[in-house]
């Protein structure tokens, strides 16, 4: 039962990329470049958590778990930014860091293989990231965790939007399933915890429509 709660949670956030995609297309903006990027990510880790949760983690599916896992947090982040700070250098420079980290975090955990010792859950939690990869790991998810909740936050007070709000509680959802499942809580409603996290975050997605990079014909021109 859980592979299959994963596996449609891999779906789900599949169409959302999809849905995202869309937007990107229409309005130009980063955020839905980003945002589409997190959700990629998140597809990714799911899916190998579905190969793994009835059997057991091979190094190769754990690496690509650890990239997808830590990635996702930074991909959002950086969305999140572009959301609250659309034209400032702080959103361009942080999303450069997330590019030099999540491609260091790459090599890094194919020079230092994870260490699969414990449960499934415990590994889940990050227990087998260990050395050199965790501290890109820990750059990725504990500084850009940080930085969705403050950022939705702040463009909230800004707009106030209320669904952006769904943003911040949408990521700390699979934050709590990750720490109820690492004590031993039945792996099943892990992945029903993070569908929630998932569709909040895409609610709050498709509502704060953030100004397009490229203004129209008609907002450009001046009037009579």
């Amino acid at each position: 039962m859980a592979s299959g709660l994963y596996a449609a949670a891999a779906a789900l956030a599949l169409v959302f990329v999809l849905r995202l995609v869309q937007r990107l297309r229409t309005s130009r903006a980063p955020v839905y470049l980003w945002w589409s990027l997190s959700f990629a990510l998140y597809a990714l880790a799911f899916i190998m958590e579905a190969l793994t949760v009835d059997n057991q983690w091979h190094v190769w599916e754990y690496q690509v778990y650890m990239i997808g896992s830590a990635g996702l947090v930074g991909a959002m982040s950086v969305g999140t930014t572009y959301l609250a700070w659309p034209r400032s250098k702080i959103a361009a420079g942080y999303a450069l860091y997330f590019v030099v980290v999540e491609l260091a975090l790459v090599v890094l955990a194919i020079v230092y293989p994870p260490t699969l010792h414990g449960t499934w859950a415990l590994l889940n939690a990050g227990h087998a990231i260990v050395g050199p990869p965790r501290i890109a790991y820990l750059m990725l998810s504990a500084v850009g965790g940080p930085i969705v909740v403050i950022g939705a936050g702040w463009s909230w007070w800004k707009t106030r939007r209320y669904p952006i709000l769904l943003i911040a509680v949408g990521a700390l959802i699979p934050s709590l399933a990750g720490t109820l499942a690492s004590q031993g809580l039945t792996t099943s409603v892990f992945p029903i915890l993070n569908i929630i996290g998932l569709i909040l975050i895409f609610i709050g997605y498709l509502n704060p429509r953030p100004p397009s990079r490229r203004p129209t014909a008609s907002a450009s021109r001046p009037r009579s």
